[in-house]
């Protein structure tokens, strides 16, 4: 007897109105067509976001940039509490 093969769709459909999707959100990983997407700028270029991220207004730069500002800052810290504990 022949294994059962998982479902596997036509296509990738949008999440908001199920038409076929051109690509995925660039914060959620949402797939999304090309009317239900919104170009919002990155950090070297446009890129396109759903409408739950877009209505939250969440830049997929930003959550980058905090990523890596966050941790120079505080080693930054540490290193003038060791500079002015030394000298």
């Amino acid at each position: 007897m022949p294994g059962l093969a998982p479902f596997q769709p036509d296509d990738d459909y949008c999440v908001y109105c199920h038409k076929p999707a051109a690509g995925r959100c660039a914060v959620c990983h949402a797939l999304v067509c090309a009317d239900c997407a919104e170009l919002t700028t990155g950090l070297s270029h446009p890129v396109a976001v759903c409408r739950g991220c877009a209505d939250q207004r969440l830049q997929p730069g930003r959550a980058l940039l905090g990523w890596i500002l966050v941790p120079l800052l505080v080693l930054a810290g540490i290193a003038a509490i060791l500079i002015w504990l030394t000298g």
